[in-house]
């Protein structure tokens, strides 16, 4: 139940976005991003993991290599590549606010999703145990604050700030909880997103053994979110990032708002580890406590972004909520998965998808599922979009579900007031 003080706040004040930034297998940037989704093609590709298998080869959508020496990179070149991917996003994000170095008063912070961390620099310490020293920043790098920090001491940042893990949720926690101390008046802004680059061994094997990463000759076609044939998705790495405003702090600096975050919920629901429970019980009241905050029914939204990962289960409970929530007009419902596009970056994909569905508002067009051939009759649903459409409403959403039973729903709105 979304409380009244939380509706007032937000109708009083509401929060704005005015930033984005992302880096991800579709390339460098948020029209990067947005050009893969709207053409539907999945940058994944074969790499190879003898030490998950021998001769294993897993299909996967990773990020463009980073060159250490590049300018940009100088004060995190030594840094996890978790970092250096974030730090790419968010700089992104901040150069599109146009925000200066925040002064004391305006109380500027930084939330933050991941679910692995600086995965790099633990391995790092790890595989040097018992032999060389290892260099004294290795402990704070190690941290999973180490992203926030940085870009603390980057931006000046002075608010407040945290690094959330609600595993695959973790970026849409951290946009609720950031925009949530806008809300409070304990921030002006807020940089909200996450960072993730788990493509290493240690955690494909994970994942492998757990029997949840798609397979399919071809790599791109790995994904295959509500399609008959699922049966898995493919890893990624990336990061995206958004800066929060409240609207006052916007009009009286003469920001440009790209949208409006008029809708959110995060919850924990008792689910075990899988975080599916075959009712779609936890999704339906995911989904519609964010709709009532943003005082949207289902049918107001133009597309809705699925949290879609292309295993035989989360689509099936993602598509039962649908079901349920939209009752007779489901027939109507635009919605589709743009996990192949970017891959599954885990904590940070919420992150990835706010800046689709925001992209989408601003563009006036709802971006295709991918490689959805055949549809699962099983799941009761209209197909979902299967090319670039006109965007019919001024609000878009986005679904996040996570292991041990952590889901988010974020509501977006091109109407300012």
């Amino acid at each position: 139940m979304i409380s009244p003080i939380l509706s007032r706040l937000l109708s009083d004040n509401p929060v704005v976005v005015t930033g984005l930034g992302a880096f991800s297998a579709a390339g460098n940037g948020v029209p990067a991003l947005w050009d893969a989704a709207a053409a539907g093609r999945s940058p994944a590709t074969w790499d190879d993991f003898p030490t998950v298998a021998p001769g294993h080869r897993l299909p996967v959508c990773r990020a463009p290599s980073l060159e250490p020496f590049r300018p940009e990179l100088q004060a995190v070149r030594k840094m996890d590549r978790t970092i250096q991917l974030g730090w790419l996003a968010a700089r992104e994000a901040w150069a599109q606010a146009e925000l200066e170095n925040p002064s004391p008063e305006r109380r500027t912070g930084v939330i933050l999703g991941t679910s692995r961390g600086p995965l790099g620099k633990l391995l790092e310490s790890h595989s040097r145990l018992g032999g060389r020293k290892l260099p004294p920043t290795q402990t704070a790098d190690s941290t999973f604050a180490a992203l926030g920090g940085a870009l603390a001491k980057q931006f000046g940042l002075n608010g407040p700030g945290v690094t959330v893990s609600a595993t695959c949720a973790s970026a849409a926690f951290a946009i609720v909880f950031a925009a949530e101390q806008i809300l409070l008046g304990k921030a002006e802004a807020m940089l909200a997103g996450g960072a993730e680059a788990p493509l290493i061994p240690l955690i494909l094997s994970q994942f492998d053994s757990a029997g949840v990463l798609g397979s399919h000759e071809k790599a791109e076609e790995a994904c295959r979110p509500f399609d008959r044939s699922r049966n898995g998705f493919v890893l990624g790495e990336g990061s995206a990032f958004l800066v929060l405003e409240s609207a006052r702090s916007a009009s009286a600096r003469g920001a440009k708002v790209l949208a409006r975050l008029s809708g959110w919920s995060a919850r924990l629901e008792a689910s075990g580890r899988s975080g599916m429970d075959r009712t779609g019980d936890g999704v339906v009241e995911t989904m519609k406590e964010a709709l009532a905050l943003a005082g949207l029914a289902l049918s107001d939204v133009g597309y809705l972004n699925a949290h879609g990962t292309g295993t035989k289960l989360n689509d099936a409970d993602e598509a039962m909520a649908f079901v349920r929530l939209a009752r007779e007009e489901t027939r109507n419902l635009v919605y589709g998965s743009t996990k192949p596009v970017t891959g599954h970056c885990l904590g940070t994909t919420p992150a990835l998808e706010a800046v689709l569905c925001i992209e989408a508002l601003r563009r006036g067009i709802a971006p295709p599922s991918v490689n959805c051939f055949d549809l699962d009759p099983a799941l009761q649903l209209p197909p979902p979009i299967s090319v670039a459409a006109e965007l019919r409403s001024s609000h878009t959403m986005s679904n996040s579900i996570g292991f041990w039973g952590h889901r988010a729903a974020l509501v977006f709105s091109r109407d300012f007031s």
